[in-house]
């Protein structure tokens, strides 16, 4: 019998609210990029339904959103620690596939085609390289500038807007 990955996954995220928990809600950090889970040897973000799983994991209390394959680890010279349970993520991609029975070779459709693959935090590995741990610095995307229309219109607003003390 087939397996619906995504009957699985709606599984997880049922049972989650089941318990009490909202995964939606997005973890908060003063930490510019420290609450998007991304992968810790590509620094890609995860996206999709990834991101709402992977927070989920991270209520285990990891330090870091920084998430690695078994063989990601393996390759970097490190290791998963042993006992060790991993998240499972999925990778989503639409395959153009060509029509066998039609004789016109532009005849395709678009199949989903969806993976999945167990991560590890990298708090749960052993002697990665340190710059797998901590990350490329992150480059903050609106430096310091402030644009004046902007900050022109949210006056005109009258809105009780408060900076800083690192929380939303």
């Amino acid at each position: 019998m087939k397996r619906d990955l995504y009957a699985e996954v709606s599984t997880r995220i049922v049972a989650e609210l089941e318990a009490g928990a909202a995964p939606w809600v997005k973890p908060w950090s003063s930490t510019a990029g420290m609450n998007v889970p991304c992968n810790a040897v590509t620094n890609r973000p995860y996206s999709g339904c990834n991101v709402v799983l992977l927070w989920m994991a991270l209520s285990a209390g990891y330090r870091t959103p920084r998430f690695l394959t078994f063989k990601q680890a393996l390759e970097l010279g490190g290791n998963v620690r042993r006992g060790e349970h991993g998240t499972k993520v999925y990778f989503v991609k639409q395959l153009q596939v060509h029509a066998k029975e039609s004789d016109d070779n532009s005849a395709t459709s678009l199949v989903p085609m969806m993976r999945e693959y167990t991560v590890f935090n990298v708090d749960q590995c052993e002697d990665l390289p340190e710059s797998i741990n901590t990350g490329k610095p992150t480059r903050a995307r609106n430096p310091d500038a402030r644009d004046e229309l902007a900050d022109a219109f949210l006056r005109s607003t009258g809105a009780d807007i408060r900076e800083g003390h690192g929380e939303a």
